[in-house]
């Protein structure tokens, strides 16, 4: 019975050493239809690290509520 104000700061705390042990590239390809506009690469910086936090707070919730609506967390039916 946690509010859900914490279920969004929580994760993002236990997701945070991830995002600073991170040490590879924040840039994307992008599709062909907008090579004109933007470039073929474009360097996210700061928003990835913005959007991989929001994914792991996703992730974490998402999961939760998947198991609640189809019951996956009564565990084993015993014969």
């Amino acid at each position: 019975d946690i509010p859900w104000r914490y279920k969004l700061i929580i994760p993002l705390f236990c997701f945070f050493p991830v995002l600073v042990a991170y040490d590879g590239v924040t840039y994307v390809l992008v599709p062909g239809i907008f090579r004109d506009y933007f470039g073929t690469v474009v360097n996210l910086s700061f928003l990835y690290f913005v959007y991989m936090a929001m994914l792991g707070i996703f992730a974490t919730n998402s999961i939760n509520i998947y198991a609640g609506i189809n019951g996956l967390e009564v565990g084993i039916n015993h014969n």
